[in-house]
């Protein structure tokens, strides 16, 4: 952990700051519109079929597409991605899922065509309700509509300048802070080590007044470390 005293650390975190209101400054510069639009790329993105938009209730199947439908970007028309020597694949926008504060908002004409996802799909947070599209597939179809480009973001050279000393410092003189992270810092360290000692107490008197002197195992997993959490 390092030592908030030391002006060397103090120095860090003012080039921190510095840092920091670059990036305001950036964020914030005005966008310049070009005289004449370009195209850079084309977007493929999901719509209805033209059969379908002549329902009654085609506004339910747009509100579907504004909730969980996909965009994606290529250079050309085609949307074929290299996988390797030889090997293409085509890549079509996939219909995304809805969060469970979203699903209890939308319209009940709406909410019919989406249901929770499975058990297999909430295995990374299995308390996290989440909600996905059941709409038929072939009710939608891919357009492909260019991507124009309208305007730049100004540059200004004297910031980028800045930008690029304050990394020259973060990188450089104060390496040790912005890029490494600290393993097994002390604070970590002496949380395990009193739980480990309290564990360690308990297994050796629980042993004794077991008949098998050796019916309660040691605790050793590498996960349970000051090294672990801090990472």
């Amino acid at each position: 952990m390092a030592n908030r005293k030391d002006p060397l650390y103090k120095e860090y975190l003012k080039t921190l700051r510095e840092r920091n209101e670059i990036w305001k400054i950036e964020r914030n510069q005005n966008w310049i519109e070009l005289d004449k639009p370009y195209i850079n790329g084309y977007y493929m993105v999901s719509d209805i079929r033209d059969d379908i938009k002549n329902r009654e209730d085609a506004w339910v199947f747009y509100k579907c597409i504004e909730l969980v439908g996909g965009r994606i970007w290529h250079r050309d028309k085609t949307f074929k991605r290299k996988l390797g020597k030889g090997k293409y694949e085509y890549i079509r926008p996939e219909l995304g899922i809805i969060s469970e504060e979203t699903y209890t908002n939308i319209h009940p004409a709406v909410k019919k065509h989406f249901s929770e996802i499975s058990e297999f799909h909430k295995r990374w947070n299995p308390y996290r309700k989440q909600y996905a599209c059941r709409v038929p597939s072939y009710y939608f179809v891919d357009k492909i509509k260019p991507r124009w480009i309208t305007h730049y973001k100004e540059h200004d050279e004297l910031i980028a300048q800045m930008e690029a000393e304050a990394y020259d410092k973060l990188y450089g003189k104060f390496w040790k802070w912005y890029r490494h992270r600290p393993s097994g810092v002390k604070p970590y360290a002496q949380v395990h080590n009193r739980s480990d000692r309290r564990h360690s107490k308990q297994t050796i008197k629980r042993n004794i007044m077991s008949d098998d002197c050796e019916q309660y195992e040691y605790r050793y997993n590498p996960r349970n470390s000051a090294k672990w959490e801090c990472w």
